[in-house]
């Protein structure tokens, strides 16, 4: 399978995303952080936006911030900082 016949597959797996529940962020990126996160989706045939969300919420819990957008309660984060 080539990387436009992965591309194809993965857009119309997006489009059963519920589009409504997200809202578009946009961000500046190294052409080198572009460039891996393209090959790391297709690696693991995730969404890149699922990549980022994932990659998000670990630093989120890496600076010890309750994660509201991950159901996350304080007294969740509480226990993990102990």
């Amino acid at each position: 399978m080539g990387l436009n016949s992965m591309r194809k597959a993965r857009a119309k797996g997006m489009r059963k995303l519920n589009l409504k529940s997200k809202k578009l962020f946009t961000v500046r990126l190294d052409e080198a952080v572009i460039r891996d996160i393209k090959l790391l989706s297709v690696d693991t045939g995730k969404p890149i936006s699922e990549l980022v969300e994932e990659a998000i919420a670990e630093a989120v819990r890496k600076h010890g911030r309750t994660e509201v957008a991950y159901s996350t309660t304080a007294t969740e984060a509480k226990k993990v900082k102990k």
